[in-house]
């Protein structure tokens, strides 16, 4: 199904934009890229992210920025603060992660779990042990488990509802060494999502978290973005500068189904164990081809199939298009599932045929620059959010969350109209259009570590300054407090 370019933005001055009465208004963060930087207790060193942050051969091939997550916002130690900051916007709900790693920073390989597989050994479905619950607790951080309970409980006595993604990126170092990796991935035994281990320890820190801050938490996403993983680490790895750093089309596909089955048990772990809703999120950007000419068509219908549907198509239906062919080739029956499709959307890639242009290794394609661009290089298209909002509700038919939308905008110059054009595009959605979007996350609530890029990107409403960890509220702020309170908005400014 092509998405379309039909919509449209509407740029009056003075505007009111109406949501439903329910509606979800929130802000979004992750815990790798906020919690460390006030205390030795908010560090935490064992993830591959850290290592790979941290390393001084990665930094020197310039894949890495020098800026370091251990000196990040402290959100470990100040969430009661930031949490009412988020409250003082007219949120009512926040959307964060659990660190997997600080939960089991130890390797979970000897505890009890049933597991079947597949004949290529792929495991379909998890089932509990009389020992197994017993064995993880053993192994568990318990005071990290205590702190994130805490987290939660403060959350709801200021009302705020807490949307927690269980896996928001970094591994265990026990799971993954990203320098090695890198290196010698073939000879590394730590390989990450490469390595079906860890589809199945996965499993049993889901079965863990499910059975102990499960049913406390209002709404749950399995992952964050998957397809991010898979391309940012295996396919543009040398300019991404995500971990392991490598080009490598075939392991990324790996990599992108090893995630699949991860969620189908995740989802069904958590949804017997809490019974909340649990879904799944992704990054669908808008891809607009140059022109007419069907070879720019195909290639930007090429690059959303193979960005916003594949992940999708094997997470949700468990169809998987193993041979690239644009058709399912594989069927796997009673898997996958979600309660809602979480959408981060952030941009516009227009997309142009160009021979002798090999991108992804294959593709004779480029994408052209962004033209309204955010400090990221990013096309900011507010249309977009409409057309994949649509999109993604007529092809699996869940209702929606926009778990992410935000800009790359130190100087909060162009923030302020971003956020009042693109909830104007999802105001139309839910009433003309019909699609039940039930929520919206800003990112983010405050600036933060950008993985690879470091503290340079500013996507906060509260600016963050790094030394002192003061947050200063940014004028567009208000914009989204209104917004999110019901009153009107004038387009044109941040003040």
């Amino acid at each position: 199904m092509k998405q379309t370019t039909s919509y449209y933005v509407n740029t009056s001055a003075t505007m009111l934009l109406k949501f439903p009465g329910e509606f979800v208004w929130g802000t979004a963060i992750s815990a790798f890229q906020t919690e460390m930087g006030t205390s030795e207790k908010s560090i935490f060193r064992e993830t591959d992210w850290y290592e790979w942050a941290n390393s001084v051969e990665i930094l020197g091939e310039g894949l890495v920025s020098g800026d370091k997550p251990q000196n990040g916002d402290g959100f470990w130690d100040l969430y009661e603060e930031d949490m009412k900051r988020a409250k003082s916007l007219g949120n009512n709900a926040i959307r964060m992660s659990i660190e997997w790693a600080r939960i089991f920073n130890e390797p979970t390989f000897s505890c009890d779990a049933n597991f079947i597989r597949n004949e290529k050994g792929e495991p379909l479905s998890f089932s509990q042990s009389a020992t197994s619950f017993e064995q993880l607790r053993s192994v568990a951080n318990a005071d990290a488990l205590d702190h994130y309970g805490k987290m939660i409980v403060f959350a709801h006595s200021i009302g705020l509802k807490v949307f927690m993604t269980l896996y928001h990126w970094p591994l265990p170092l026990w799971l993954h060494r990203p320098e090695k990796c890198h290196k010698n991935v073939e000879n590394t035994n730590e390989k990450g999502w490469l390595d079906t281990r860890t589809i199945e320890e996965f499993a049993k820190y889901a079965f863990f978290i499910s059975k102990t801050l499960g049913p406390m938490v209002d709404s749950w996403e399995t992952i964050n973005e998957p397809e991010v993983i898979a391309t940012n680490g295996y396919v543009f790895g040398s300019s991404s500068g995500f971990p392991p750093g490598l080009e490598n089309v075939p392991m990324a596909f790996k990599v992108e189904r090893n995630l699949a089955f991860a969620h189908n048990m995740a989802y069904k772990i958590l949804k017997k164990n809490t019974g909340r809703e649990i879904g799944i999120g992704s990054a669908p950007q808008f891809f607009e081809p140059k022109s007419s000419d069907p070879r720019d068509v195909e290639m930007a219908e090429t690059a959303r199939y193979l960005n916003n549907e594949w992940i999708l198509n094997a997470s949700v239906n468990g169809e998987f298009d193993n041979n690239l062919s644009g058709k399912p080739d594989e069927k796997i029956p009673g898997f996958g599932g979600t309660d809602y499709v979480g959408i981060d959307y952030y941009s516009r890639m227009k997309v142009e045929y160009a021979e002798g242009e090999h991108y992804a290794g294959a593709l004779p394609m480029k994408f052209l620059p962004c033209e309204n661009c955010s400090d990221f290089q990013w096309d900011i298209f507010p249309q977009g959010i409409r057309a994949v909002t649509n999109w993604i509700y007529k092809k699996y038919g869940k209702p929606i969350y926009i778990l992410e939308n935000g800009i790359a905008d130190s100087k909060d110059e162009k923030r302020g109209n971003f956020i009042i054009d693109h909830l104007n595009a999802l105001s139309q959605t839910i009433s003309l259009d019909k699609v039940p979007v039930k929520g919206y996350f800003h990112w983010s609530l405050i600036d933060n570590f950008e993985w690879a890029d470091g503290f340079s990107m500013r996507f906060g409403l509260y600016e963050v300054n790094y030394e002192t960890k003061e947050r200063k509220m940014r004028n567009s702020a208000e914009i989204y407090e209104k917004i999110c309170k019901g009153l009107p908005v004038e387009r044109g400014g941040t003040k």
